[in-house]
């Protein structure tokens, strides 16, 4: 009975912090619209997200087609068909593993530094101040986080998929002896409209659901300095998990 009511309570919790979620974007969405926009807090946070993440999106994206040109390469040469690492790689890359990994990672960051810095915000009473002061903290704190985030993952998976299509020309070149130019029209060729369509519309998602995770563990910080740390803990490993449960819908839904 003890186990059972202890599985209870992790399902109610659960249930509980989805609600709250979900609770939460549904308020962002109906404020955020309104006049002001923030359209310099949100260029501000794109700035925090998308520019400063630029180094780890590239180094991320360039060794992911390194990677799996080579690992493809390595299973191709068996067959003697190694020409046809362009036509291999180019949807796994573009429809699935840049999009993804880029969320898993500097999403990740992302929504940890909103936790944090919204938890601090929380546990030093800011929050509550800026509501003594009469403005919605929905409007002025988490609106321009989730927008910036849904902006900046697209924006970093686009340039992801440039680098991880030059990553997979280096190994195709250098260890396989494909043309750098035969494997990018391969590679160009093999993709259609909807995998590149898949692969924006996966980042947008995983933005959102970055943004709002993020915004949502940072609000609902309990007071302390131990509890941001806690906050920041539960952020990343709430937002892989969602990650890749959305990951899974999508794929499901474009193919």
């Amino acid at each position: 009975m003890r186990a059972l009511a202890r599985f209870g309570q992790i399902v109610l919790s659960g249930l509980d912090w989805m609600g709250g979620m979900t609770r939460l974007g549904l308020r962002a969405a109906v404020v955020g619209p309104r006049r002001p926009w923030g359209i310099n807090d949100i260029a501000r946070q794109m700035v925090e997200m998308g520019v400063r993440s630029l180094p780890i999106g590239t180094f991320m994206s360039l060794f992911i087609g390194m990677i799996l040109a080579w690992q493809f390469g390595w299973a191709l040469a068996d067959f003697g068909a190694t020409m046809a690492l362009g036509d291999v790689t180019s949807i796994a890359l573009v429809g699935e593993l840049v999009p993804t990994m880029l969320a898993l990672t500097v999403g990740s960051k992302m929504a940890a530094g909103m936790a944090a810095e919204l938890g601090s915000m929380k546990v030093t009473e800011q929050i509550d101040a800026v509501a003594a002061l009469g403005a919605d903290p929905i409007k002025k704190l988490v609106w321009p986080r989730v927008v910036a985030a849904a902006c900046s993952l697209p924006l970093l998976t686009a340039w992801g998929n440039v680098i991880a299509l030059l990553g997979g020309m280096l190994i195709g070149e250098w260890q396989y002896d494909v043309p750098a130019g035969y494997f990018y029209e391969t590679y160009v060729d093999e993709l259609a409209p909807l995998n590149y369509i898949s692969s924006i519309v996966k980042a947008t998602v995983f933005g959102l659901l970055v943004g709002v995770i993020g915004c949502y563990q940072g609000i609902n910080t309990e007071h302390g300095t131990e509890a941001v740390g806690v906050s920041t803990t539960e952020t990343v490993v709430a937002t892989s998990i969602c990650v890749i449960v959305a990951d899974f819908y999508l794929t499901m839904a474009f193919f």
